[in-house]
Order: C-alpha cells, then sequence, then structure tokens
C-alpha cells in the first residue's frame, strides 16, 4: 500500500510539472477589453494583458456601403406588392408577356416587296410575252464584280452583272449590266437578258441532241448527251445555265480558263450550235425517221 501511494505522488508531481496552460481569449468584437489567460483546468485567472493593436472607430457602427448606389436595398423595388405587368395576371385574362400562339394560318399571306423590273410593260411590248410569263422567269445572278476604269481624272470604280434568264422550257437568254451600284447593274442586265430571249432545241426535251466541243476565247468545253434520270454533273454555272433552259440530263467538262463570263457564253455559243435531225438528213439525202434512228435510237 505504501508503495501504490508514493507512486500516485510521483505521477501527480510530474503531471503539474508537465501541464500546460491553455489561455482562453474572452473578447467582443471591436471591444477594448483585456485578454484573459485562464488555466484549463480549473479556469483561475492567470493574466490579464491589454489590447493594444485594435483601435475602436466609429466607422465600424455604420452599416457597410453599397459599391453601387442603384442597388442600394432603399432603391430596390418592393416585392411584396404585386406589379401590375411583371406579376402573373389572372388566368381569365389574356397575358401581356406571353400571348397566346395562333392555330390559324392568316388568311393574307404578307410576302417581301418585289425585286423584279419594274419595266414590264415595256420588256413585254418588245419580247412579245406577257406580263405575268415575265415574272415568272427563273433569273440567275450569276457573276457580280467591280470594275475599275483608270482615267485622267483618277480611277472610276462601277459594278459588272452577269444574268440568265429562262423559263426552264427552252426558252433562255444572258445579259450584261454595268453601274456604280450593284442592285442597278442587275437590274440592267436583267432587261437585257430578257431582250435576247432565244429557243434552244432539245432532245426530247431533256437534253442535247449530240455530243458538241465549243470554244470561246480561252475557254473549252465539252458536253455529252446522257440518258434518261442522269442529272446534271457540269460546271456550277453550266448547272445554272441548264436549269434555266430545261436540259436535264447532260455532262461537260471544263478546260482552260474557268471565268465565269467565259464559261456562261461558251455553253450558250455551244447550245446555239447543235446540228439538227432535219439538217442532218437533207445535207445527207436521207429520211428524218432513219436519221432519228440511227443517230438518237441509243438515247
Amino acid at each position: 500500500m505504501v508503495l501504490v501511494e508514493m507512486k500516485k505522488s510521483l505521477l501527480d508531481e510530474s503531471r503539474k510539472s508537465s501541464k500546460f496552460f491553455y489561455a482562453t481569449v474572452h473578447q467582443r468584437k471591436f471591444s477594448t477589453t483585456a485578454l484573459v489567460f485562464t488555466d484549463s483546468s480549473d479556469d483561475k485567472i492567470i493574466s490579464r494583458q491589454p489590447i493594444k493593436n485594435i483601435v475602436h472607430s466609429a466607422k465600424y457602427d455604420r452599416p457597410p456601403r453599397p459599391r453601387f448606389p442603384d442597388l442600394a436595398p432603399s432603391q430596390l423595388p418592393d416585392l411584396s406588392k404585386i406589379d401590375p405587368i411583371l406579376d402573373a395576371l389572372d388566368a381569365s385574362k389574356e397575358s401581356i408577356i406571353d400571348p397566346p400562339f395562333p392555330t390559324k394560318r392568316p388568311s393574307v399571306v404578307i410576302t417581301a416587296p418585289e425585286t423584279e423590273s419594274d419595266d414590264t410593260n415595256t420588256l413585254s411590248a418588245i419580247t412579245g410575252l406577257t406580263s405575268d410569263e415575265i415574272r415568272n422567269l427563273m433569273k440567275k445572278t450569276l457573276v457580280v464584280k467591280s470594275v475599275k476604269n483608270q482615267t485622267g481624272k483618277g480611277r472610276m470604280v462601277s459594278m459588272y452583272a452577269l444574268v440568265v434568264v429562262g423559263n426552264g422550257n427552252g426558252v433562255a437568254g444572258f445579259g450584261e449590266g454595268k453601274d456604280e451600284e450593284a442592285p442597278t447593274a442587275i437590274k440592267k442586265a436583267t432587261n437585257k437578258a430578257i431582250k435576247n430571249l432565244r429557243y434552244f432545241e432539245r432532245y426530247d426535251d431533256r437534253t442535247i441532241y449530240h455530243d458538241i466541243e465549243q470554244k470561246f476565247h480561252a475557254t473549252v468545253i465539252k458536253f455529252w448527251a446522257r440518258a434518261p434520270g442522269f442529272g446534271i454533273r457540269t460546271n456550277h454555272y453550266v448547272h445554272e445555265v441548264c436549269k434555266c433552259i430545261g436540259i436535264h440530263d447532260i455532262s461537260s467538262k471544263v478546260y482552260g480558263s474557268r471565268n465565269g463570263m467565259n464559261v456562261i457564253k461558251c455553253t450558250f455559243e455551244a447550245f446555239a450550235s447543235q446540228k439538227l435531225p432535219e439538217q442532218i438528213a437533207r445535207n445527207r439525202g436521207k429520211n428524218l425517221f432513219d436519221v432519228y434512228h440511227n443517230y438518237y435510237g441509243a438515247l
């Protein structure tokens, strides 16, 4: 028993010698009271140290000012009240924000204003076509570019346009126009194209009568007649010309210059230079039926 009591006394002394004291800080925000250090075991006050680094100021008592005055609470709307526009309206009334989507199409269809030529009556008198036929023509503006002409007054800039017009049933033509503004140049080219309309022969109303090789300046184009359903497999300029004329089965290859003006003019010259069966029969002294059978029976 004596040894046990001696061990307990030794342990108590060792604990007291190696005891750690923990400081508990009793402090309020922005206060100038002293720091109080106490013993964690019995909460006895060990020492008091005044706070020197914290300086009390009246600015801490004021509420913080907002960075943006317009977003201050006093400037914001009162959300506790019902707004007549922004808040949801009565279900029986129509909504102002989200009106009901119309379920029926309007009887009057609003279309874009007409961009066609205003000289319809004049063109109708020149070409012999009616106003409706002129309005229904397909108009393809294929080339639009700026042209610069150096003169004594300086560099004169103007716009050039080339337009192809056709009804898709064998009648087509192209025109060129030049003006300071592009829309006016296109209008001039369209009027000239309508005046230059002509008819192009087609075999079976879908392709050309025979293979053609045409040269225009530095451009050479070869055309091949194709079977039904082949389609238009050509240069993009030739493709638009064939659509205006009404050719549906054809293929071609452009050699040399691929300038748009040269390709379009070469295409029109090639289609105009076809040899018709009547001409072949007259030159060879054969029957027209035999010419159709021998030359076009495979198509």
